[in-house]
Parts: structure tokens; C-alpha cells; sequence
């Protein structure tokens, strides 16, 4: 009798029908199904399994691809979509405190914890496991180079003892011992096939702490053809206005334009002669000491250069209506780009010089591609969750995407339960129903006049009753607004 110790199939099924844990079924089938050593299984990386093939590529000493059945590619895909992204590289980590690699003992651990649930009584670990596979191998009709191959290994002595405890008669005959294990039902067979696992493509998170900044001098999402019609305008002389909401990103298309044209960035019209001042900075204009805003405009205006560059300045909103000749000026010298969140009509003299761009809020794939450039360093668990509950409170507003991933930047894992506890008023829509109450409040009044004049006491009586409850309903709406 060969001295091996490995599971037959009764146990092979126990075992794995004992395990509640995506991440442990997915390890123990990798066990049985690909006879991998425990220090492969540990070191497996997250590009190791090649989803189109389905394939799982070994690395070190026994370098070697080694095919999964669809049970097994089925639990690695279950464990992709619970693995959180983290700074660690390795497909299999902890699941509970700071995402890292599992250890050797850990592994050890969760085996025996679903042996012992699993009722058997004997020892079981990580090369039982690979002794179980390799005995299956053998007690199957397949060319002996073909199997050391996959099980990395050359040692005639222990391919020996393979092939003799293979040739040891089995209580299920070989013609049941199904594919590599495989041990569901037919029904659980066909309902995989019909609806499939997809896995989720995990990312290498960087070990830089917290969420990256959308630094408007590297990246700009969602804005690609309105930043190059900006440019042709500008590049024709003529002004331009963004007009948008707040948050919508208007401060991060004027940066993003100011590192890419040869302009002067302001960051506020007010007060209006420190702008200017600032104007003469960036010039290399010098001033005369105390000097007037009109001797500063002349000095802007006698040091701009045959070639000026492009005034941008942000936060048009905060400029006064007394300052509105003096931007009118700088329009006169100066091709200008600015952004204002709505127009006031009482300066409509100065918007009929600019050429008005709307900006609205990003389009869902724009937003997408924000909320995963900033996100790249943060341990998320469920990250559809997460996409899905900015998109949804964020009003897809680039400002409000922002403000959101920094709510969770400090957790070492993103958890579903603070993803439920995320929260934003870009979200949040206001209804203004004071005219609508009023509105109703005068019909139950004239309602209850007319049931006074022709002495209706259920009419009175039912108008008091309506007085009542457009008073509940004008406390509510006060309240919403």
C-alpha cells in the first residue's frame, strides 16, 4: 500500500460542500483541481489566471500553466467580484483588517476548519489536497510527461507512489470520478453555463495613501471636444464665457487651459484693482508707488506687448457692476476667458462681447472614468456599489465626484456599509410648491366664505379640515426648502 495520504471522492464533496466563503471554496478547488504546493498557491498573483483561457500561469522553480475546469473558474470569478483592490498584488488575501497576502498557517487554518465541519476525522492540509489531485490525474488516461508537467515534478520516487496509490481499487468507479473534480450537479452544471460568473479584473493599487487629486494640469475628463473649441475661439481672439452650476468644473477646465495656452491665471476679478495689480506681475509691468487703477490700466496697457497673452479669469460672478468698464478695458486689449456661474442681466453690456459656452454636467462614461482615476489607491469592496452610489448622489458633477471619494479616503477598506452611509447635496432636488400652497390655501378660503354665505355646516366644517392640512403641508415645505 503506497504511503499517501489523500481524500476520496465522498470527502472531496463533504469538504467542499462544508465551504460558505468565496475565497475558501476558491482556494480548496484550486487545491483539488490543480494539485498546486501551498507556497504556488500563496504567491499566485492577480495576472497569474488568464480568464480567456482559463488558465493558471505558475511562476519560480516550476514555472508552468495548468488548465481549471468550470467549477473552479466558476469560484475564482465568485472571488474576484468579493476581493477588495489594494496595494497588495496577490490574488488570494485576508478579508477581515488590512488587506494583505494570506500566510502559510492561515491557509492550513481554513483547510482544517472546513475538514473538521466537513465530519472528517483525519488531518487534512494542503498536500493531502495536492496528493488528492495527483492521485486523480494518474487513475486517468493521460501521457505520464503530460502529467509531471502539471504537477511540477520530475522525482521518478514520488510519480512512483502517484501511479501506484492510483492503481488502488476505489469504493466510486472511474467512469463516475467526474473531471477534475467537478462535483456539482447537473442542474448547478447547466446553470453555469447558461449564466456565467464574470470575474472582475483586479487592479495593483499603488502604496500612496488616500485618493489621487484630478490635477488640472495632468487629466480632464468628459470636456475633450469643448476644451478644443475654447482653444480654435481664443486662438480667433474671441472671449469666451463658461456658464455652468457650481461643481460642475468650470475652475478645472480654466486651469487645465491655462498650463496649454500662453495666458495670465486670475483667480478672482475682486477687488478689481488687485487683479489688476496681479495682471502687472505676471506681465513684468513695474508700478509706481500709490498708484491709481487708471495709471495701472495704462500700464497694463502700454506693457501687454505686440503678442499679449490670454487673460483667464475664474469667479466672473464675484465681479461688481461699478468694475464692469474696467473689464470692458482689459475685453479691448486682451482676448479673455472666464466662467461665471449665471448671468446677470444688469452687465448684459459685457456678456454681448463674449462667445457663451454652457458646461453641463459629465456624461455617465466621463464621470466612470473620473470616479476610477480616483479612486486607484483605495481598498474598495464592492465597487459597482461604490460607482453607483456617487453617480447617483454626485449628480454626475465633477466637484461632488470629488468631495465623495474624499469622504472615504482615510478607510483602510471601503467597506458596503460606509458606501451606504456616503451622502452629498448635489444630489439632493429641491421643489419649490409655495405657489401651489398658496394657491390651494385661497381656494379652501373662498370655499369656506361660500359655505358661511349659504349656511352649509358640512362645507365649514370640511373647508376647517382643509385649512388644517394646507397648514401641515406649508410646515413641510418650509421645512424641504
Amino acid at each position: 500500500m503506497p504511503n499517501i495520504d489523500y481524500l476520496n471522492l465522498n470527502e472531496t464533496s463533504a469538504l467542499t460542500r462544508s465551504i460558505d466563503e468565496p475565497r475558501d471554496l476558491a482556494i480548496i478547488l484550486l487545491f483539488l483541481n490543480t494539485g498546486l504546493f501551498l507556497s504556488e498557491l500563496i504567491d499566485l498573483k492577480i495576472d497569474a489566471i488568464d480568464w480567456e483561457k482559463k488558465m493558471v500561469a505558475v511562476t519560480g522553480d516550476r514555472h508552468r500553466q495548468i488548465p481549471i475546469n468550470d467549477q473552479v473558474f466558476e469560484s475564482l470569478a465568485r472571488w474576484s467580484k468579493e476581493r477588495m483592490d489594494s496595494s497588495s498584488n496577490y490574488f488570494f488575501v485576508t478579508t477581515k483588517g488590512k488587506v494583505k497576502e494570506l500566510s502559510d498557517r492561515a491557509v492550513d487554518k481554513l483547510i482544517r476548519k472546513y475538514a473538521s465541519k466537513a465530519g472528517i476525522r483525519r488531518k487534512v492540509n494542503a498536500q493531502i489536497l495536492r496528493n488528492t489531485f495527483a492521485v486523480n490525474l494518474f487513475r486517468k488516461d493521460i501521457a505520464m510527461d503530460k502529467a509531471t508537467a502539471i504537477l511540477g515534478i520530475t522525482d521518478s520516487q514520488s510519480i512512483n507512489r502517484y501511479i501506484q496509490a492510483a492503481k488502488q481499487p476505489t469504493a466510486i468507479p472511474q467512469a463516475e470520478e467526474v473531471e477534475h473534480l467537478d462535483n456539482r450537479s447537473a442542474v448547478s452544471r447547466f446553470t453555469s453555463r447558461l449564466f456565467p460568473v464574470k470575474p472582475k479584473k483586479a487592479k495593483a493599487i499603488t502604496k500612496i495613501k488616500g485618493a489621487i487629486e484630478a490635477s488640472p494640469e495632468e487629466v480632464i475628463f468628459g470636456r475633450d471636444g469643448m476644451i478644443r473649441e475654447i482653444q480654435a475661439d481664443l486662438n480667433k481672439g474671441q472671449a469666451v464665457l463658461l456658464v455652468g452650476p457650481l461643481g460642475v468644473g468650470k475652475t478645472h477646465v480654466l486651469k487645465y487651459l491655462s498650463h496649454r495656452l500662453p495666458s495670465v491665471y486670475i483667480a478672482s476679478p475682486t477687488p478689481i484693482k488687485n487683479m489688476l495689480v496681479q495682471i502687472c506681475d505676471k506681465l513684468g509691468v513695474k508700478l509706481k508707488t500709490r498708484a491709481s487703477t487708471k495709471d495701472i490700466i495704462e500700464a497694463i496697457k502700454n506693457g501687454r506687448g505686440t503678442n499679449p497673452p490670454i487673460l483667464i479669469i475664474d469667479n466672473l460672478s464675484r465681479l461688481k457692476v461699478s468694475d464692469v468698464d474696467t473689464l470692458l478695458v482689459l475685453l479691448e486689449n486682451f482676448t479673455i476667458l472666464t466662467a461665471i456661474e449665471e448671468v446677470n442681466p444688469k452687465m448684459k453690456q459685457l456678456w454681448w462681447k463674449f462667445k457663451q459656452i454652457e458646461l453641463h454636467p459629465l456624461s455617465e462614461t466621463a464621470a466612470k472614468e473620473l470616479i476610477k482615476y480616483l479612486t486607484q489607491n483605495l481598498s474598495i469592496s464592492d465597487y459597482e456599489m461604490f460607482e453607483n452610489r456617487i453617480l447617483t448622489l454626485s449628480n454626475r458633477l465633477p466637484l461632488a465626484i470629488v468631495d465623495m471619494v474624499h469622504q472615504v479616503s482615510h478607510k483602510p477598506v471601503v467597506t458596503r456599509d460606509v458606501v451606504r452611509e456616503m451622502y452629498h447635496e448635489a444630489g439632493i432636488k429641491y421643489r419649490d410648491w409655495t405657489a401651489s400652497v398658496v394657491f390651494l390655501w385661497a381656494i379652501i378660503i373662498a370655499f369656506r366664505f361660500i359655505a358661511l354665505g349659504t349656511h352649509s355646516f358640512e362645507g365649514y366644517i370640511l373647508a376647517g379640515f382643509g385649512l388644517a392640512s394646507v397648514g401641515v403641508l406649508r410646515y413641510f415645505v418650509f421645512r424641504m426648502r
